[in-house]
């Protein structure tokens, strides 16, 4: 099984021949290869959207590799490979979180002190994610879940509520609920505070003005 070439890349972006990558596999790749070569960019956009700064990312989605290449002989429709690997990722991140709120309780003192920037810090970049994956981490699982999908890939309420496996219904109020502990937690750190300084719309999604 290969091994996970780079860290994740948090710019790929899905194109409309990725399930179709296969074809352009050489012929004597390993039937692991030719799996992988499908399977990597799903798992490295679901780690990075969830584990961008985290110390763990890249374990994890060697992990997740490993599981999947290992299960895609599961997947009875080749179609839904993509699909199959996306709720896996999901499964196994929401998963990692339980573990760690058993762990280690969070607690919303642990962002009553402010701690300032480092100096000529890129703050539309790693700064801001890392501040607000610290607020994220500070939410129920179940709403960090959803939550983070609808904040950091604007998915839709159908989307999030088909990826956590739950009625749009119950998708909404866990949105309403990690939306409104993620703006008073938002205040407490002047960085994020002056970047959320516009609220969120109803559901989530920055206001227009």
């Amino acid at each position: 099984m290969p091994r996970v070439r780079q860290p994740v890349d948090p710019a790929w972006k899905q194109s409309a021949s990725d399930s179709t990558r296969l074809l352009l596999v050489p012929n004597e790749a390993t039937p692991s290869e030719l799996t992988y070569e499908r399977v990597a960019p799903v798992v490295s956009k679901m780690v990075w959207l969830y584990l961008a700064t985290d110390p763990e990312r890249d374990d994890v989605a060697q992990d997740i590799l490993v599981a999947v290449v290992r299960g895609a002989a599961s997947v009875r429709e080749p179609s839904q490979l993509e699909a199959w690997v996306a709720k896996v990722a999901f499964n196994t991140i929401c998963n990692l979180f339980r573990r760690r709120k058993l762990v280690r309780w969070l607690s919303l003192e642990a962002l009553s002190g402010y701690e300032p920037p480092a100096p000529n810090i890129d703050f539309e970049g790693r700064e801001l994610v890392a501040r607000t994956q610290r607020i994220l981490e500070c939410l129920p699982v179940a709403e960090r879940m959803a939550f983070t999908l609808q904040l950091l890939e604007n998915a839709s309420l159908e989307e999030i509520a088909r990826r956590c496996g739950c009625s749009d219904r119950t998708a909404r109020r866990r949105l309403k609920a990690a939306r409104e502990r993620f703006m008073r937690l938002v205040k407490r750190d002047p960085v994020l505070a002056r970047r959320f300084a516009e609220p969120l719309a109803p559901e989530g999604r920055p206001s227009d003005g």
